[in-house]
Order: structure tokens, then C-alpha cells, then sequence
């Protein structure tokens, strides 16, 4: 047996992942399913994941369904994936998320088993250009471990209906990052439709969910598109710092921001043109300081409440001033007499910034956020969308991956995307709007 075809086993004598050429053949008291092309990553660019936390959600609570279904207590699952690198790195991705939001366990010891295989690819940005900063598996885990031990997600009461309707652009575009505090944004538009008819929201739209929400403050970090008073007169409070697409921010800048979060009562929402690269990296700056999230796994983290974050040269930065601002939230709460109970995750070394990566983060990447945005957009009105997957991915069929032993009489097991399909109301101020993560206290 091979490194690839080899199975690893997750729960003894009852779960195992296995990635090979070809689906593996019908075996007695065995049951294999494929979500390869069910749950399916929307790329910007040559970026092929890490899945979002919705379809992270539903595979580990299908899954743990099926692994507790007694018609099925006598056979050994195996979640089969192909060798195609994106898929492979997506599904060793899922199996990890599963063992530590269901079995409790840590991201280095669901990590563990997988070392010993053939490696996977790296996660990439969402950026047009080269990319030398390296997003693994592991930093993915580590992110989605460290959200939870901060209560920023709960597989027990996240709201996967209301994060697959708010993360389409025709309904707001937005996600949080820091339930409760910091909520990322694509930029509000001046009129309800964009230049292509699409369905946009504007600052009219925002506002009285921001109230529900808890907002109290916007900060806008591209170009003026719209007048600030149409926040301001509807009592949520409007800031400007505005730093080059695709850019770093100065020092001066980043404590601006940090002092604008630090003294809001409520949540802040961020925006900059896509809502994506320097929302991103100043949101990752706050997380640092005030929760010690270390760089390489918020970038993971981030990616998974929304995908795309942190591009080219702000990957590098991130990691760079991670002890600055580590440091200083130590003296940010000895000053403020507020109790450290923060637990610090290993300090991971990254690549340097290219020579390109370089000039970009001094002078900016012009254009970057349109073309996230149209991509987002295309990306939305395909089938890929997850709204619109309806088909079970852990399916019996015996002419499908996804298939289990044609012999064993059970019935179909179903791979369930979410109530959205059914009851996902069409208007874009719904009356009733759930954090989809639970808040932590500030």
C-alpha cells in the first residue's frame, strides 16, 4: 500500500480518511462517502480554499450523525477523497475541523496522523500575483481551535441559515470576524444596484441592522464612495483611514484604528473595497493585541468566516508584527487592570515578502478590489453557490463515489446543506438578525 491509498485512522475500528486515484471498491461492513464535489470552495483566482465555517459546520455534524446512526454501528466509514491537491487538502481539512469540533480534540493531535502521509498543498491567497507566503492545513486547525476556546464559534448553536444568507453580496456582504465586535464588509454601495444591476446594499440598508446587531461605529478604509452622514444621521458613527488597495498599513494608522476599536461601546464594522485584504489585516492587528491570536492561525481562522482575507504582502506583515502587538496588549490590559486568561498558541516562523510582494505593500496592488468583488459576484451566480447545493453528498448509489455497499439494505443517508434552501426569507432587512457565532464578552 502506497502513502496516498494509505486510510488513517480517526476513530479506532469505526472512522478512517482515505485519498487515492480511483473510488475504492465495494468491502464488506463499509461505507464510503465523497464530498469532493459537493461541498465545492469559490475561488477568486487560483485560491482553492480552506472551505468556509458553514460548510465546515455541516460536514462535521452530518458526519457525526452518520458515525452515530445505529444502522450503521457495525460499519467502518471511510470519507474518500481524490488525489487532486486542492480536494485532497480540503478533505484532510474537514476531517481535522471534525475531530476537534466533535471530538474534542486539539489541532495538533488532529493533525498528527496526517504527517506521516505524502504532503499536502498549501492554501494560497485569493491575490493575482505570486504568492510565497505558505497558509497549511495545520494554521487552518490551529485558527478554528483558537476560535473556539474564545467563543467566537459553537457548533452547537451556529447559525448556518443566517451566515449562507448574509455572506451572498445581494444580502450585505458581510461576516463576523470577532463575534461582536469586529464585522467585516464589502463596501456599501451609493445606490441600490451597481453599475451591472446587480443587488447592493447602501448605507440606508446597513444601518438598522448594524443597530440590531450592535454596531456603533463604520470605519472605511478605500476611497470616498459614498457620504458618511448616511451612517452618521442614522446614529452609527463613520471614520475614514484610508490606505492604498492591496497595501500595508503605517503605524500612525494602525493606532487610529486600534484606538477607534478600544473606545466603541459596541461592534465595529470594517470595510475597505471588497472588505477582504486590509480589512483583513487590521482586524488580524486587533486580534493580536487583544486576544494574542497568533498571525498564521488568524489568517486561517479568518479565512474561514470569509474566505478570501489577507492578501500578498499583508499575510508576511501580519506575521511580522505579531510579537509587536502581542506585547502590547500584555501592557493594554496590565494598564486597564483586565485579567489575562488568553493561553498563547506556538509562534510560527513564515517565508519573507517577495520583491513583488515588497513594492505592493508600500505602493498597493491598483484594481485589487474590483476584481475581488466581481469575482465574488460570478462566483455567486453559479451552481457552486451554497444557497443553491441541494444535492446529498453522502448519498447511497452504487454508481457514485459517494456510494455505500449496494448490499446493506439501509436507507439513505443524506448530506443535509441547511434549512437555507426552504426558508431563507428574500428580503434584505429580515426581521429577526442573529449573530452567527456566539459573542464573547468584551
Amino acid at each position: 500500500m502506497n502513502g496516498h491509498n494509505q486510510a488513517v485512522e480517526i476513530i479506532p475500528n469505526k472512522l478512517y480518511w482515505i485519498s487515492d486515484r480511483a473510488p475504492p471498491k465495494n468491502q464488506a461492513k463499509s461505507y464510503y462517502f465523497c464530498i469532493d464535489n459537493d461541498l465545492v470552495y469559490q475561488p477568486f483566482c487560483t485560491d482553492f480554499g480552506p472551505l468556509n465555517i458553514a460548510m465546515t459546520y455541516k460536514f462535521c455534524t452530518e458526519l457525526e450523525r452518520l458515525a452515530k446512526n445505529p444502522s450503521y454501528a457495525n460499519y467502518k466509514i471511510y470519507h474518500y477523497t481524490s488525489l487532486i491537491p486542492g480536494k485532497r487538502a480540503n478533505a484532510a481539512y474537514l476531517i481535522g475541523a471534525f475531530q476537534i469540533l466533535i471530538l474534542g480534540k486539539t489541532a495538533e493531535e488532529a493533525w498528527q496522523p496526517f504527517i506521516s502521509l505524502p504532503p499536502f498543498a498549501d492554501f494560497r491567497d485569493a491575490g493575482y500575483g505570486g504568492c510565497t507566503y505558505k497558509c497549511t492545513i495545520l494554521h487552518c486547525l490551529q485558527g478554528l481551535e483558537h476560535g473556539v476556546k474564545l467563543g467566537w464559534f459553537n457548533v452547537r448553536t451556529f447559525n448556518v441559515h443566517d451566515y449562507e444568507f448574509y455572506e451572498k453580496v445581494e444580502n450585505g456582504d458581510w461576516n463576523w470576524i470577532i463575534p461582536g465586535k469586529m464585522l467585516a464588509l464589502a463596501c456599501p454601495n451609493p445606490n441600490p444596484t451597481d453599475s451591472e444591476g446587480f443587488r447592493v446594499w447602501t448605507p440606508e440598508d446597513y444601518a438598522p441592522l448594524f443597530r440590531r446587531l450592535g454596531i456603533t461605529a463604520v470605519v472605511r478604509l478605500n476611497n470616498k464612495t459614498y457620504e458618511s452622514d448616511r451612517f452618521t444621521r442614522l446614529g452609527i458613527r463613520h471614520y475614514d483611514l484610508y490606505f492604498a488597495d492591496g497595501s500595508v498599513p503605517n503605524d500612525e494608522l494602525i493606532d487610529e484604528f486600534l484606538r477607534i476599536a478600544e473606545r466603541e461601546p459596541g461592534g465595529v464594522a470594517v470595510h475597505c473595497k471588497a472588505g477582504l485584504g486590509r480589512t483583513g489585516t487590521l482586524i488580524g492587528i486587533y486580534a493580536m493585541k487583544h486576544y494574542k491570536f497568533p498571525a498564521a492561525p488568524f489568517i486561517g481562522w479568518i479565512r474561514l468566516c470569509r474566505p478570501g482575507s489577507v492578501l500578498g504582502p499583508q499575510q508576511q506583515f501580519l506575521c511580522d508584527k505579531e510579537k509587536e502587538y502581542f506585547t502590547m496588549g500584555d501592557e493594554y490590559r496590565a494598564q486597564n487592570q483586565i485579567a489575562d486568561g488568553i493561553s498563547n498558541l506556538e509562534i510560527n516562523e513564515q517565508l519573507q515578502m517577495s520583491p513583488e510582494e515588497r513594492y505592493i505593500s508600500e505602493y498597493g496592488d491598483h484594481g485589487q478590489g474590483d476584481r475581488l468583488v466581481n469575482a465574488k459576484k460570478s462566483n455567486q451566480s453559479t451552481p457552486n453557490s451554497p444557497v443553491q447545493v441541494k444535492e446529498s453528498a453522502i448519498q447511497r448509489s452504487p454508481n457514485r463515489t459517494t456510494s455505500l455497499d449496494p448490499k446493506f439494505p439501509g436507507k439513505k443517508t443524506k448530506f443535509v446543506t441547511s434549512q437555507a434552501e426552504k426558508v431563507i426569507p428574500r428580503s434584505n432587512t429580515p426581521t429577526q438578525v442573529r449573530s452567527p457565532v456566539k459573542n464573547p464578552k468584551q
